[in-house]
């Protein structure tokens, strides 16, 4: 498939990463590359169907909904208590994703967000409470200096 995509495929892709012509505004991604709106729906089609394009998804700015601080949770622990912490975690709202890892230090893996340092701790008092959990290292986010695509 890699074959398949060529430069205006790519050229077309990273301006969707910067937010241009997203869902229903082909004219102006068409605009933005100065190529004709039906080749941008042609490619866009063609990039959709090929999955190289899988969801179209907001952008969201976390801090205007309270949310403080993001960061990661690595959590040491043996494999039988996996299963367990996943249950008890994936419901939580601070959780966004969580990874099962298989090699290295940690055996799962978390991106969260907190409104603040108590729900922080919150989530690591949850996690210290189940059975055969070694150790959790929290990594706080600063601010992202996003790379221009």
């Amino acid at each position: 498939m890699k074959d398949d995509i060529d430069e205006l495929d790519m050229r077309i892709l990273t301006t969707m990463l910067r937010g241009k012509g997203v869902g229903a505004r082909l004219t102006q991604l068409a605009n933005e590359l100065k190529i004709p709106r039906s080749t941008a729906n042609l490619r866009v089609n063609r990039l959709e169907e090929k999955g190289v394009i899988s969801t179209y998804a907001p952008v969201i700015n976390w801090e205007k909904l309270g949310y403080e601080f993001s960061g990661f949770i690595g959590i040491i622990c043996p494999s039988d208590t996996v299963d367990n912490l996943i249950e008890r975690l994936k419901d939580e709202e601070s959780i966004s994703e969580i990874w099962d890892v298989t090699t290295g230090t940690f055996r799962i893996f978390m991106q969260c967000r907190f409104k603040s340092y108590e729900d922080l701790r919150g989530i690591y008092d949850l996690i210290m409470e189940v059975p055969g959990v070694k150790d959790v290292n929290v990594w706080l986010l600063g601010n992202a200096y996003k790379k221009e695509v």
